[in-house]
C-alpha cells in the first residue's frame, strides 16, 4: 500500500523597514521618453537553455499521473448519478486539494503539502472577472489555433496579431486588448509560448494602463528566461509609474534561484530606481535566502526554509482548481485521462470530467513548458508551474546553519548580496564597501513631524 502511495506522488527532496532616506540621490520619478531606453548591464550571461535545464533540476510536487487517476475516479464515483430519487453528490470545491494533504499525511511526508495555497478569500474570481477571462481566454486560444502555418505547429506572432487586433471579414470587430481585465489571460496562457510570442505579451502589456500590467512586466523581467524578452519588459517598464512595480523587484531579490536575483538587480539598475538604496542596504543585513530562518508558528519556534518548487500543470487540474459539474460554469477546461491520449483541442471537448479556473488554490510565480521523462500518452512537452513555498527545515539544512554560525560565516560573501551590491553600486555609482555599515553614511533620518 505504502509502495502504491508512493507512485502517487512526485516526492521532492522581511526584514525591518528602514526609515531612511538617501543622500544626494533624488528621489523625484523622472518621466521617461522613448528615447530614453535603459542601460542594461548584466550579472547573468546565461542562455534560456541555459537556464530551462536549471529549471528542470529543481524539486517536483503535487501528483503524479498515477495519483491524478486515483482523485479523477474518486470524483467520478462521488458525482455519478445516484439510486433512484437519490441526487448525485456535490464534491467539496477543494477536493483535489484534501485528497493531497490526506494522503501526503500517511505517507508521512508533510513537507510535500507545504505549497503557497490561497486563502477562501483568494482563490475565487468574482462574476466579473471571471467572465472577462471566460471571454479573452476563448478568443485567445482561437487566434493561437487559426495563426499555426501549414505544416509548423508555432503560431505566427503577425497573423496572431491581425487577428487578436483587426476586424474579420465579416466585419465584426475584434476585442479589446488594451484593458486590465485582459492581462490575466494574456499573462497565464502566452508566458508558456516561444521567444516572439512572449515578445508580443510585453508589446502588448507595454500598451495597457494600471497595476495589472505593471507587475506582468515586472515578473517578465524576472522569470523570464529570453535576455532579449527581460529587455523588453525592463523598456516597458520605464514608462511606467514605479509604484506600480517596484515591490515584485525588491521580492525578486530574495528568491533562492540566483538568476531570479539576478535579474531584479539588472531591472533595478536598467531603470535606475535611486529610491530603492534604503531597501538595498537593508537586504545587504539580510543573510543568504537559501539558509534556513527562525520563525514562531502558532507558539512554536521552528526552523524554515523558502525553496522553489514545481508543479505538473496536466496531472494537477484537481490540486490546483475547483471541479466543474455544470456546463454553465465560466473558464472550463477538461481534465485530462491519464493512460489515455489527449485529443486535440482538449479544452473544447464537450464531454468528461472539468475544473473551473475561475477558482486556483494555488499561487504560482511563473510557467514553462520542460520535456517529461515519462509521459506516458500524454505529451513529451509538458507545462510546469513554478511557485517559492516556506517549508520546515531539514535537520541537514539546519546542522549546516549550525556550522556556519559556530565558524562565523554567516556574513561571508554570497551569490545574493553581490547582486544587491551590484545593483547599488550602479545606481548610486559609489563603492564604499560590502558591509552594510558601509553604505549608511550614504542615509540620513527621516525627520520626524511633530504637531505645533
Amino acid at each position: 500500500m505504502v509502495k502504491m502511495y508512493r507512485s502517487m506522488f512526485v516526492l521532492a527532496a522581511a526584514s525591518a523597514a528602514v526609515y531612511l532616506t538617501v543622500l544626494d540621490l533624488p528621489a523625484q520619478e523622472e518621466k521617461k521618453t522613448l528615447e530614453e531606453k535603459p542601460r542594461f548591464k548584466r550579472r547573468d550571461d546565461s542562455s534560456d537553455e541555459e537556464l530551462r535545464k536549471q529549471l528542470q533540476l529543481i524539486p517536483e510536487v503535487g501528483l503524479d499521473q498515477v495519483g491524478a487517476s486515483y482523485v479523477l475516479t474518486y470524483l467520478q464515483k462521488l458525482t455519478m448519478n445516484q439510486p433512484m430519487g437519490k441526487p448525485a453528490a456535490t464534491p467539496p470545491a477543494d477536493i483535489g486539494v484534501r485528497f493531497y494533504k490526506q494522503f501526503t499525511q500517511q505517507m508521512k511526508r508533510p513537507d510535500l503539502a507545504s505549497l503557497p495555497w490561497r486563502t477562501v478569500g483568494e482563490s475565487q474570481l468574482g462574476k466579473e472577472a471571471a467572465e472577462g477571462l471566460h471571454v479573452y481566454s476563448v478568443n485567445l486560444r482561437s487566434c493561437m489555433q487559426r495563426a499555426v502555418p501549414a505544416r509548423d505547429i508555432r503560431p505566427d506572432v503577425d497573423k496572431m496579431k491581425e487577428f487578436m487586433f483587426k476586424a474579420d471579414r465579416l466585419g465584426q470587430k475584434p476585442l479589446q486588448w488594451n484593458k486590465p481585465e485582459c492581462v490575466p489571460t494574456l499573462a497565464q496562457m502566452l508566458q508558456t509560448e516561444n521567444t516572439s510570442l512572449r515578445t508580443m505579451l510585453v508589446e502588448i502589456l507595454a500598451k495597457i494602463e494600471g497595476k495589472e500590467a505593471g507587475v506582468v512586466l515586472a515578473q517578465r523581467s524576472v522569470f523570464d528566461l529570453s535576455p532579449q524578452v527581460r529587455e523588453k519588459a525592463v523598456e516597458a517598464l520605464a514608462m511606467r509609474p514605479r509604484k506600480e512595480f517596484q515591490k515584485v523587484l525588491l521580492d525578486g531579490l530574495r528568491w533562492p534561484w540566483q538568476p531570479a536575483v539576478d535579474h531584479a538587480a539588472e531591472a533595478i539598475v536598467g531603470l535606475q530606481i535611486k529610491e530603492v538604496t534604503p531597501d538595498l542596504i537593508a537586504l545587504l543585513k539580510e543573510p543568504d535566502p537559501k539558509l534556513p530562518y527562525t520563525k514562531e508558528v502558532k507558539g512554536e519556534k521552528a526552523s524554515y526554509v523558502n525553496e522553489v518548487v514545481r508543479v505538473n500543470h496536466l496531472s494537477n487540474c484537481l490540486l490546483c482548481h475547483a471541479p466543474s459539474l455544470s456546463k454553465d460554469d465560466l473558464v472550463r477546461g477538461r481534465i485530462p485521462i491519464p493512460g489515455q491520449e489527449m485529443p486535440p483541442l482538449y479544452y473544447a471537448k464537450q464531454t468528461g470530467q472539468f475544473v473551473r479556473a475561475d477558482t486556483t488554490f494555488l499561487q504560482q510565480d511563473f510557467s514553462l513548458v520542460q520535456p517529461v521523462a515519462n509521459p506516458g500518452k500524454w505529451p513529451g512537452q509538458q507545462r510546469f508551474d513554478y511557485m517559492l513555498r516556506e517549508r520546515r527545515a531539514t535537520t541537514p539544512e539546519i546542522k549546516l546553519l549550525q556550522g556556519l554560525q559556530k565558524e562565523k560565516k554567516l556574513n561571508d560573501p554570497y551569490a545574493q548580496r553581490d547582486a544587491v551590491l551590484f545593483a547599488l553600486r550602479e545606481i548610486t555609482g559609489r563603492n564604499p564597501g560590502s558591509r552594510p555599515e558601509d553604505w549608511l553614511p550614504l542615509l540620513n533620518p527621516i525627520e520626524k513631524k511633530t504637531n505645533p
